[in-house]
């Protein structure tokens, strides 16, 4: 009875969010926007990159909808404009989105909906299962890493991103690896790394962890998702597109991104965000509405190495919690989460909010709760999670800081885990 009260509020709850996530297709509302541009572009024979028209009627099952929401689209990474929504991402991005925009955006956004809830729904039955505990999704250990992360997955759907693809691929990715399939684990790494680049430090991962045939892996999956841009669009224009693709990703890399003042994404909850917010004199707020939470008006170049400041320390962790010399050391789901909380201390662009840490993260920390130092990190974490409510909390950086915190309690884990005796794995 229990299973089918919590089976039904699951339907009801995905099916209200999907509703809300095809409407926001009509008021160009949404990141999937732009996606779906990108794969129309390279289904018309051009590629991503180029600026492309917003969504028109015809693109739509109900068009009428659309003309009643003209003009209300300042929302969204592809809302509403003709420049390109996927610049920072590879061009197998555009591949990926192409057989959606076979489709009417809205039926589109539809199918890539219950894609994502599925994507949700299994990155909660693969962290458990890198737990060596496996777990219905009515059971209290899934409900609590479900609501503790709602409020990001639920922007997530809603906005139509990404984020929730990449982080199931990396979680079975890694759990793959460990149960003996080592070459399908590490090509799922590399396909979430061709999507959206930063999962591709599990293939660091993969190789601090003396996993070869997983970190070969990743490597040849990357390899092959980049290589599928030379019979769509030629040697020469596959070359020329990673190219641009590189320019374009460099521009907020390290100092540049502290330079490059048009790049910042004041909303955005990276470090980097979080840092130009506040140690320089930068608007917090929307272009039309400035606001200010800065401390000071340091130069980029002064605040980029305090951003080096934090990353070296949280790198060195790493490798102490993966830098394991003994045989048959499992792949742990506290050092995934680790590893992935890493990516939103060295991305520009935190990726797709926090899912892909805190989610891992609260069912390692919630696993672990009979430790009082694993409940205070995970009390801590959800306490500043609660920053999300007011703009200047979230501008102050509470939500990166709730990354942190929980991060911090999973290499604890990890480091406690290294002290027991050794496991047996079957990778």
């Amino acid at each position: 009875m229990i299973r089918h009260r919590v089976l039904i509020l699951y339907a009801a709850v995905f099916l209200f969010m999907a509703f809300t996530a095809v409407r926001r297709t009509y008021t160009r509302k949404t990141d999937f926007d732009g996606f779906w541009r990108a794969g129309r572009a390279v289904l018309e024979g051009r590629d991503p990159y180029q600026d492309t028209p917003a969504s028109s009627p015809d693109t739509v099952t109900f068009p009428s909808l659309q003309a009643k929401e003209e003009g209300r689209n300042d929302e969204g990474e592809g809302s509403g404009g003709t420049e390109s929504a996927v610049k920072r991402y590879l061009p197998f991005f555009g591949l990926l989105m192409a057989p959606l925009a076979l489709l009417p955006m809205d039926a589109a956004c539809l199918l890539w909906h219950l894609l994502s809830c599925a994507a949700l729904l299994g990155s909660v039955w693969h962290a458990h299962r890198l737990l060596g505990r496996p777990r219905g999704l009515e059971s209290p250990e899934a409900l609590v890493a479900l609501g503790a992360t709602a409020v990001f997955w639920i922007a997530s759907m809603t906005m139509g991103q990404i984020g929730l693809v990449t982080l199931y691929l990396s979680l079975a990715g890694v759990d793959f690896a460990q149960r003996g399939r080592p070459w399908l684990g590490g090509a799922l790494v590399g396909l979430a790394a061709a999507i959206k680049v930063m999962p591709g430090i599990l293939g660091v991962y993969f190789l601090l962890k003396r996993r070869w045939q997983a970190a070969a892996g990743a490597a040849a999956g990357f390899a092959l998702c980049c290589a599928l841009a030379v019979p769509v669009w030629g040697p020469s224009r596959a070359v020329d597109l990673h190219q641009a693709w590189r320019r374009d990703a460099a521009a907020t890399a390290g100092v540049k991104f502290f330079e490059l003042r048009e790049s910042f994404r004041y909303q955005n909850q990276s470090l980097h965000a979080f840092l130009a917010r506040t140690l320089m004199d930068v608007n917090a707020g929307r272009s039309g509405k400035p606001f200010h939470v800065n401390v000071a008006d340091w130069p980029p170049d002064r605040v980029a190495l305090v951003a080096r400041v934090i990353q070296v320390p949280l790198l060195l962790m790493m490798l102490a919690a993966c830098l394991a010399r003994r045989a048959g050391e499992p792949l742990r789901l506290s050092e995934f989460a680790f590893v992935n909380a890493i990516t939103t201390f060295l991305s520009p662009i935190a990726w797709t909010f926090h899912m892909a840490i805190l989610l891992p993260a609260y069912a390692g920390l919630w696993e672990d709760r009979r430790e009082k130092e694993s409940r205070i990190w995970m009390g801590i974490s959800l306490v500043l999670q609660l920053g999300i409510a007011h703009p200047r909390t979230r501008a102050l950086g509470f939500l990166t800081w709730s990354c942190l915190a929980a991060a911090i309690g999973c290499w604890r884990i990890a480091m406690r885990e290294r002290q027991a005796p050794p496991a047996a794995s079957s990778a």
